[in-house]
C-alpha cells in the first residue's frame, strides 16, 4: 500500500508552515537540528513551539536571526533578500555578505546529510533560484541571497526536506493553493500577490484566491511543495494515520495553518485504487 502525505493549503504555504506541519505530524526537531547544524553555517538556530490559530493548535517553526535572535519572519520582508545583475536588494542587513546559488549548493553538497535530504534540498533551491532568475531577467547563477535571507531559506528548505523524509512517505500530494490577494511589500517594493517568483514557481499548479487580503503563499513554501508534491487536487480516499498543523506568522482572518495528513491510499481487494468521486 502506498503511504502518502497530503497537504491542505487552503490557508497558503510558507517554508515555516511546511516545516511546522510536518513536525506536528511526527517529524523530529532534534533530527532537523542535527541536519541543519551539519551544514556548518554559523548562527542558525531553530525553535518550534505550540501555538493556537483561531482555536486550532499547531506548531510554529522559527529560524532565528543570528544577530537579534528574533524570528527571521518578523523582519520587514518575509522574502529571502537577493540581488542580481549588480543591483542590490535586501531587507535591513546591508552589511551582511551574500551567498550565490553555487555557494549554497556547495554548502548543501558538502554537508553530512542523508542522500535524499541533500538531493532534494539542492533541487528545491535550484527551483527557487531559477524562478527568481526568470522573473528578473537574469540567470540562476547571478541570483544572490543576503546572509540573513539565505540562512532563512537554507534552514527552511533543509528542514523541510529532512522532515519530509523522516515521515517515510512514498509520495506527497497537495490541495489547490490559496495564494491570497492584494499586495506585499518586499525587497523590490510593493508587488502584487502572488509575488512574481511565487507565481512563476506555481506555474501548472491549481491556485486560487477567495479575496483574503495578504500574501498566503511565499516563494520558499511554493518551491517546497512544487518540488516535493507529485499531484495537486482534492484529498484522495485514504486511511489516515495522523495529521499535523503548521502555523504561519500572520493572522489573515482564517486559521493561518497548513495541514499535513499522513496515511495510506485506500485500495480495493484487487489492489486498484478507489476512485475519488469529488
Amino acid at each position: 500500500m502506498k503511504r502518502i502525505l497530503y497537504l491542505d493549503a487552503r490557508a497558503g504555504v510558507s517554508g515555516d508552515m511546511f516545516v511546522g506541519a510536518l513536525l506536528d505530524a511526527g517529524a523530529s526537531l532534534g533530527v532537523i537540528r542535527e541536519h541543519v547544524a551539519g551544514l556548518g553555517v554559523g548562527g542558525i538556530r531553530l525553535e518550534a513551539r505550540k501555538v493556537t490559530r483561531r482555536g486550532v493548535v499547531g506548531t510554529k517553526f522559527h529560524v532565528l536571526d543570528p544577530e537579534t535572535r528574533a524570528p527571521v519572519d518578523q523582519a520587514p520582508s518575509a522574502h529571502p533578500g537577493h540581488h542580481h545583475g549588480g543591483r542590490h536588494h535586501g531587507h535591513g542587513h546591508p552589511h551582511h555578505p551574500r551567498r550565490g546559488l553555487r555557494e549554497i549548493l556547495a554548502i548543501i553538497g558538502e554537508a553530512p546529510l542523508p542522500e535524499p535530504v541533500g538531493r532534494d534540498a539542492a533541487g528545491v533551491f535550484r527551483l527557487l533560484a531559477a524562478a527568481e532568475a526568470r522573473v528578473h531577467g537574469t540567470t540562476p547563477d547571478e541570483v544572490h541571497f543576503h546572509e540573513v535571507g539565505a540562512l532563512d531559506a537554507i534552514a527552511d528548505i533543509v528542514a523541510g526536506c529532512s522532515a519530509f523524509h523522516q515521515l517515510g512517505v512514498d509520495e506527497a500530494w497537495c490541495s489547490p493553493v490559496h495564494v491570497g490577494s492584494g499586495t506585499v511589500r518586499c525587497a523590490h517594493g510593493v508587488l502584487p500577490v502572488p509575488a512574481p517568483a511565487t507565481a512563476e514557481i506555481l506555474r501548472g499548479v491549481p491556485v486560487y484566491s477567495d479575496g483574503t487580503r495578504g500574501e498566503l503563499a511565499t516563494p520558499t513554501g511554493a518551491a517546497l511543495i512544487r518540488y516535493l508534491c507529485q499531484s495537486f487536487g482534492a484529498m484522495p480516499p485514504m486511511e489516515i494515520e495522523g495529521s499535523g498543523w503548521g502555523a504561519g506568522a500572520r493572522d489573515h482572518g482564517v486559521p493561518n495553518m497548513l495541514r499535513a495528513t499522513v496515511g495510506t491510499l485506500a485500495e480495493r481487494e484487487d489492489g486498484a485504487r478507489i476512485a475519488c468521486a469529488c
